[in-house]
Protein backbone atom coordinates (compact mmCIF):
# COMPACT_ATOMS: atom_id res chain seq x y z
CA UNK A 1 0.00 0.00 0.00
CA UNK A 2 1.15 3.59 -0.71
CA UNK A 3 1.59 5.91 2.17
CA UNK A 4 1.65 9.12 0.05
CA UNK A 5 -1.02 10.24 -3.04
CA UNK A 6 -0.04 13.76 -4.32
CA UNK A 7 -2.16 15.36 -6.60
CA UNK A 8 -2.12 18.17 -9.22
CA UNK A 9 -4.92 20.61 -8.64
CA UNK A 10 -6.34 22.19 -11.57
CA UNK A 11 -8.30 19.45 -14.06
CA UNK A 12 -7.73 16.67 -11.16
CA UNK A 13 -9.32 17.90 -7.90
CA UNK A 14 -10.91 20.77 -8.75
CA UNK A 15 -12.39 22.67 -11.99
CA UNK A 16 -11.01 25.86 -12.24
CA UNK A 17 -11.22 26.78 -16.19
CA UNK A 18 -13.98 29.09 -15.50
CA UNK A 19 -12.45 31.74 -12.95
CA UNK A 20 -8.93 31.15 -14.89
CA UNK A 21 -10.95 31.82 -17.97
CA UNK A 22 -12.68 34.66 -16.65
CA UNK A 23 -9.73 36.44 -15.31
CA UNK A 24 -7.31 36.38 -18.36
CA UNK A 25 -10.32 37.23 -20.08
CA UNK A 26 -11.24 40.38 -18.08
CA UNK A 27 -7.38 41.32 -18.43
CA UNK A 28 -7.67 41.09 -22.01
CA UNK A 29 -10.28 43.83 -22.72
CA UNK A 30 -8.69 46.05 -20.15
CA UNK A 31 -6.37 46.38 -23.29
CA UNK A 32 -8.80 45.80 -25.72
CA UNK A 33 -7.40 42.47 -26.88
CA UNK A 34 -9.35 39.79 -28.58
CA UNK A 35 -10.83 37.56 -26.09
CA UNK A 36 -11.49 33.74 -25.98
CA UNK A 37 -14.05 31.34 -25.09
CA UNK A 38 -13.80 29.76 -21.86
CA UNK A 39 -13.35 26.56 -23.75
CA UNK A 40 -10.11 27.52 -25.22
CA UNK A 41 -8.56 27.92 -21.69
CA UNK A 42 -8.65 24.19 -21.53
CA UNK A 43 -5.58 24.16 -24.21
CA UNK A 44 -3.78 27.27 -22.56
CA UNK A 45 -3.63 25.80 -18.87
CA UNK A 46 -1.04 23.29 -17.09
CA UNK A 47 2.25 25.18 -17.33
CA UNK A 48 1.85 28.02 -14.84
CA UNK A 49 0.21 31.17 -14.92
CA UNK A 50 2.92 33.12 -17.23
CA UNK A 51 1.96 30.66 -19.91
CA UNK A 52 -1.36 30.79 -19.80
CA UNK A 53 -1.42 34.45 -20.00
CA UNK A 54 1.07 34.64 -22.95
CA UNK A 55 -0.71 31.81 -24.88
CA UNK A 56 -4.20 34.13 -24.47
CA UNK A 57 -2.22 36.85 -25.96
CA UNK A 58 -1.61 34.29 -29.13
CA UNK A 59 1.06 36.22 -31.54
CA UNK A 60 1.86 38.78 -29.28
CA UNK A 61 2.39 36.50 -26.21
CA UNK A 62 6.38 36.78 -26.98
CA UNK A 63 6.21 41.01 -26.48
CA UNK A 64 7.02 41.42 -22.63
CA UNK A 65 6.14 44.71 -22.20
CA UNK A 66 2.30 43.95 -23.07
CA UNK A 67 2.57 40.39 -20.84
CA UNK A 68 3.60 42.30 -17.81
CA UNK A 69 0.46 44.55 -18.03
CA UNK A 70 -1.82 41.96 -18.60
CA UNK A 71 -0.68 40.02 -16.01
CA UNK A 72 -0.71 42.67 -13.87
CA UNK A 73 -4.84 43.25 -13.91
CA UNK A 74 -4.88 39.23 -14.54
CA UNK A 75 -2.86 38.75 -11.11
CA UNK A 76 -5.28 41.54 -9.15
CA UNK A 77 -8.71 39.91 -10.63
CA UNK A 78 -7.89 37.00 -9.76
CA UNK A 79 -6.71 37.34 -6.51
CA UNK A 80 -10.47 38.42 -5.65
CA UNK A 81 -12.26 36.31 -7.63
CA UNK A 82 -10.17 32.82 -7.88
CA UNK A 83 -12.95 31.07 -6.26
CA UNK A 84 -16.15 32.00 -7.41
CA UNK A 85 -16.83 28.84 -9.46
CA UNK A 86 -13.80 26.64 -8.68
CA UNK A 87 -15.52 23.53 -7.57
CA UNK A 88 -14.75 19.92 -6.96
CA UNK A 89 -14.86 17.37 -8.94
CA UNK A 90 -17.63 14.62 -8.16
CA UNK A 91 -16.43 11.53 -6.34
CA UNK A 92 -13.00 13.69 -5.35
CA UNK A 93 -14.10 13.95 -1.71
CA UNK A 94 -15.22 10.70 -1.01
CA UNK A 95 -11.50 9.16 -2.23
CA UNK A 96 -10.00 12.04 -0.18
CA UNK A 97 -11.64 10.49 2.66
CA UNK A 98 -11.08 6.84 2.50
CA UNK A 99 -7.55 7.68 1.86
CA UNK A 100 -7.27 9.62 5.36
CA UNK A 101 -9.08 6.63 6.87
CA UNK A 102 -6.33 4.62 5.20
CA UNK A 103 -3.83 6.63 6.83
CA UNK A 104 -2.30 7.51 3.96
CA UNK A 105 -1.03 11.39 3.43
CA UNK A 106 -2.26 13.17 0.72
CA UNK A 107 -0.81 16.21 -0.94
CA UNK A 108 -0.77 18.50 -3.57
CA UNK A 109 1.81 19.93 -6.13
CA UNK A 110 0.40 22.63 -8.74
CA UNK A 111 1.95 24.78 -11.36
CA UNK A 112 -0.93 27.32 -10.07
CA UNK A 113 0.28 30.25 -7.72
CA UNK A 114 1.31 29.03 -4.42
CA UNK A 115 -0.85 32.08 -2.76
CA UNK A 116 -4.32 30.49 -4.20
CA UNK A 117 -4.17 26.91 -3.66
CA UNK A 118 -4.39 26.85 0.41
CA UNK A 119 -7.88 28.92 -0.09
CA UNK A 120 -8.81 26.42 -2.95
CA UNK A 121 -8.28 23.58 -1.11
CA UNK A 122 -10.11 24.68 1.70
CA UNK A 123 -13.42 25.77 -0.20
CA UNK A 124 -13.47 22.94 -1.64
CA UNK A 125 -12.42 20.32 0.61
CA UNK A 126 -13.70 21.62 3.88
CA UNK A 127 -13.21 18.14 5.43
CA UNK A 128 -9.80 16.99 4.61
CA UNK A 129 -6.46 17.82 5.79
CA UNK A 130 -3.87 17.21 3.30
CA UNK A 131 -0.47 17.29 4.71
CA UNK A 132 1.13 19.28 2.62
CA UNK A 133 1.03 21.58 -0.72
CA UNK A 134 3.11 23.51 -2.79
CA UNK A 135 2.27 25.73 -5.47
CA UNK A 136 4.75 27.45 -7.94
CA UNK A 137 6.42 30.13 -6.19
CA UNK A 138 10.39 31.65 -5.93
CA UNK A 139 13.43 28.88 -5.92
CA UNK A 140 10.56 26.26 -6.79
CA UNK A 141 11.68 24.34 -10.63
CA UNK A 142 7.86 24.55 -12.59
CA UNK A 143 6.80 20.80 -13.10
CA UNK A 144 7.65 18.82 -15.45
CA UNK A 145 10.76 19.39 -13.78
CA UNK A 146 10.82 16.99 -10.77
CA UNK A 147 12.49 19.17 -8.07
CA UNK A 148 8.96 19.64 -6.10
CA UNK A 149 7.70 16.34 -5.97
CA UNK A 150 10.91 15.18 -5.17
CA UNK A 151 11.35 17.83 -2.26
CA UNK A 152 8.10 17.00 -1.10
CA UNK A 153 9.32 13.24 -0.77
CA UNK A 154 12.36 14.21 1.17
CA UNK A 155 10.34 16.51 3.23
CA UNK A 156 7.61 13.61 4.41
CA UNK A 157 10.76 11.31 4.43
CA UNK A 158 9.16 8.77 1.97
CA UNK A 159 10.56 7.00 -0.87
CA UNK A 160 9.39 7.03 -4.25
CA UNK A 161 8.02 3.84 -4.43
CA UNK A 162 5.47 4.38 -1.84
CA UNK A 163 4.26 7.40 -4.03
CA UNK A 164 1.10 7.38 -5.96
CA UNK A 165 0.88 10.97 -8.46
CA UNK A 166 -2.33 11.63 -9.63
CA UNK A 167 -2.79 14.09 -12.79
CA UNK A 168 -4.87 15.32 -15.80
CA UNK A 169 -2.50 16.52 -18.42
CA UNK A 170 0.66 15.54 -20.33
CA UNK A 171 3.36 17.98 -17.56
CA UNK A 172 1.83 15.32 -15.15
CA UNK A 173 2.92 13.10 -16.84
CA UNK A 174 6.01 14.18 -17.22
CA UNK A 175 6.66 15.12 -14.11
CA UNK A 176 6.11 11.41 -12.51
CA UNK A 177 7.81 9.95 -15.14
CA UNK A 178 11.28 12.63 -14.28
CA UNK A 179 10.83 11.73 -11.04
CA UNK A 180 10.42 7.86 -11.47
CA UNK A 181 7.02 7.73 -9.58
CA UNK A 182 4.07 5.63 -9.90
CA UNK A 183 1.23 7.67 -12.48
CA UNK A 184 -2.23 7.64 -12.78
CA UNK A 185 -3.69 9.71 -15.41
CA UNK A 186 -7.19 10.90 -14.95
CA UNK A 187 -9.41 10.96 -17.77
CA UNK A 188 -11.94 14.12 -16.62
CA UNK A 189 -9.56 16.65 -16.95
CA UNK A 190 -8.20 19.51 -19.59
CA UNK A 191 -6.26 16.97 -21.76
CA UNK A 192 -8.13 14.33 -24.01
CA UNK A 193 -6.93 10.43 -23.51
CA UNK A 194 -4.72 10.55 -26.70
CA UNK A 195 -2.70 13.67 -25.43
CA UNK A 196 -1.87 11.47 -22.28
CA UNK A 197 -1.50 8.20 -23.38
CA UNK A 198 1.03 9.81 -26.35
CA UNK A 199 3.21 11.38 -23.31
CA UNK A 200 3.32 8.53 -21.88
CA UNK A 201 0.63 7.39 -18.95
CA UNK A 202 -0.29 3.92 -19.06
CA UNK A 203 -2.65 3.88 -16.19
CA UNK A 204 -5.65 6.14 -16.78
CA UNK A 205 -8.94 5.82 -14.67
CA UNK A 206 -12.62 7.43 -15.52
CA UNK A 207 -13.50 8.72 -12.20
CA UNK A 208 -11.64 9.57 -8.94
CA UNK A 209 -12.76 5.97 -7.53
CA UNK A 210 -10.73 3.62 -9.58
CA UNK A 211 -7.71 5.66 -7.95
CA UNK A 212 -7.94 3.43 -5.07
CA UNK A 213 -7.35 0.49 -7.06
CA UNK A 214 -3.53 1.77 -7.53
CA UNK A 215 -3.19 3.02 -3.53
Amino acid sequence: MKKLVVFDLDGTLVDSICDLGNAVNFALKEYNLPLHPISDYYGFVGNGMEDLVRKSLGDKGGDDILYSKVRKVFDKYYNVHSNDNTVPYDGVSEVLKSLSEKNIKTAVFTNKAHQFVGEILNKCFPEHSFTLYYGQRQGLKRKPDPQGLELMLDELNIKKEDCLYIGDSEVDVKTALNANVELVAVTWGYRSVSTLKNAGAEILVNTPKEILNYV
